[in-house]
């Protein structure tokens, strides 16, 4: 993978590259294969205009839509592909986006949990895999935990084998 720069020195993300995770799921008799992909927000944080410098920019989305380095993020990110090796035995909250999930982790910082936020659909008919994963972003969220906002979990290999066979997933009314 590319290296990203900042302040003129290479850092790598080779630990961010794609992986294949198994998830046990007892209804089929086999295990789930799940593609996994990590999006540039697990290291990058939004410019913010007056807070950040033009030159600190790093990569740009859209044409108003800038992200710079961000050494928190990144440092964490090292601990991303343990952590979703650990994701089929875990709990996950459904996010206001409803196409979107959060896997809280307990890795205390300031008292803060660390936030892994993703996106799980069907893998392309091609695809040796039976999912595809996306960490949208990961970071400790300044307004503290998730969880509080989201009291309703669902266990991710259910999730997993609701998103494979097309059930509609429900949570409880918030």
């Amino acid at each position: 993978m590319k290296p990203v720069v900042h302040e003129g020195a290479e850092l790598s993300i080779d630990h961010l590259a794609p992986m294949t995770i198994k998830c046990p799921c007892d209804s089929i008799g086999r295990d789930l294969l799940i593609d996994v992909i990590f999006a540039n927000h697990c290291y990058t944080e939004k410019f913010v205009e007056g807070f950040h410098e033009i030159e600190q920019i790093i990569l740009t989305e859209a044409e108003d839509r800038h992200r710079v380095f961000c050494p928190i993020r990144y440092g964490l990110s090292y601990r991303l592909p343990d952590l979703i090796k650990a994701l089929p035995k875990s709990k996950v909250h459904q996010t206001a986006q409803l196409r979107n999930y959060v896997y809280v982790v307990p890795l205390e910082i300031d008292d803060r949990p660390y936030e892994v936020y993703f996106m799980l659909q069907r893998a392309a008919r091609a695809a040796k895999a039976d999912l595809r994963l996306t960490i949208e972003s990961a970071y400790i969220d300044d307004e503290g935990s998730a969880i509080r906002k989201r009291p309703s979990s669902i266990r991710f290999m259910i999730l997993a084998h609701k998103v494979l066979t097309n059930q509609q997933i429900k949570f409880a009314a918030r």
